[in-house]
C-alpha cells in the first residue's frame, strides 16, 4: 500500500513537471516578434515553416552564419540582415538551445602593471 502511495506521489510531481517558460503558442510569439522586427512575409504558415526549419539546420550542426546563408537562398528577397534577423527569432522563439550558439568576444581587459614597491617588515611576534 505504501509503495503504491509513494508511485502515484511521483506520478504526479511527474506530471507536473511543465517547463515554466513554455509558450503556449510559440507560431504567434514568432509572427510578433518578426512584426516587430519589420520582417514582412506573405504566408504565416511558411514563415514558421522556414523558422523551424532554421533550428533543424542548426540541429545539425549548421554555424548560424551557414543557416542565414540558406535562408536567404531558400527565401527570395529576404536580404542578409533581414535573414539574420529572422534566424536569431527563431532561435529565441523555437530553438532557444541554439540562442548561445555565437561565442561572445571577451571582454578587454586593462593592464595594470604589477605591484613594485617594498614592503613594510613583519611585525615582531607577540
Amino acid at each position: 500500500m505504501r509503495s503504491q502511495l509513494v508511485y502515484l506521489t511521483s506520478a504526479a510531481f511527474i506530471g507536473l513537471a511543465a517547463p515554466a517558460h513554455a509558450d503556449p503558442n510559440p507560431d504567434a510569439k514568432f509572427l510578433g516578434a518578426l512584426n516587430k522586427a519589420g520582417i514582412t512575409y506573405n504566408n504565416g504558415p511558411a514563415a514558421i515553416a522556414s523558422g523551424r526549419r532554421a533550428c533543424e539546420l542548426m540541429d545539425q550542426g549548421n554555424s548560424q552564419a551557414d543557416v542565414v546563408k540558406s535562408m536567404t537562398q531558400e527565401n527570395a528577397g529576404l536580404t542578409d540582415d533581414a535573414a539574420t534577423k529572422f534566424t536569431q527569432i527563431s532561435e529565441n522563439v523555437f530553438c532557444p538551445q541554439h540562442t548561445w550558439g555565437i561565442v561572445p568576444t571577451p571582454p578587454t581587459q586593462q593592464w595594470s602593471p604589477p605591484i613594485d614597491f617594498p614592503l613594510p617588515p613583519l611585525p615582531a611576534a607577540l
